[in-house]
């Protein structure tokens, strides 16, 4: 493994630890990690969350998270490195709850993190997410529980 690439999974664990900590620390410290510039966008249709489907400045993104979900036991468990492309892959898992209905699901979800070089270090340029927005959308709307206790009505 080169300087850069060890650099790289570095700065992407140090990330992911920070994301991981319960109780969330401040936005302030999450943005840490991140240029001034960076957007997120977490893959999935638009009408289905407030978050899914857009580019968003980061602070906005983390601030529609917080505002609608909680999470517990946020694990990331592989990394993979593209140095030449200064990307970074990660796969965690967690149990999220949609805070105005209570409703909660376990999920793996991926992150690509694209890395720009600053006087600091690595930053993350921009962040995309892909994760389970059908289990979030029916959180949001009230209907997992059913959903996964078999009940069909629960779609409908």
């Amino acid at each position: 493994m080169s300087s850069s690439s060890s650099s790289l999974l570095t700065a992407a664990k140090s990330l992911c630890k920070t994301l991981s900590q319960s109780p969330p620390p401040p936005l302030s410290t999450i943005l840490q990690h991140f240029t001034t510039t960076s957007t997120a966008h977490e893959h999935g249709l638009p009408q289905l969350t407030p978050f899914l489907g857009r580019e968003l400045p980061i602070a906005e993104y983390f601030t529609l998270l917080a505002d609608n979900l909680s999470f517990r036991n946020m694990k990331f468990e592989e990394f993979i490195v593209d140095e030449a492309n200064a990307k970074v892959f990660v796969r965690g898992t967690g149990r999220f709850i949609w805070t105005n209905t209570g409703e909660a699901w376990d999920e793996c979800f991926v992150y690509l993190l694209d890395y720009v070089k600053e006087e600091e270090g690595w930053k993350v340029g921009r962040y995309q997410v892909w994760a389970d927005s059908g289990a979030a959308y029916l959180a949001r709307i009230g209907r997992l529980k059913k959903v996964l206790n078999g009940d069909g009505e629960g779609l409908v």
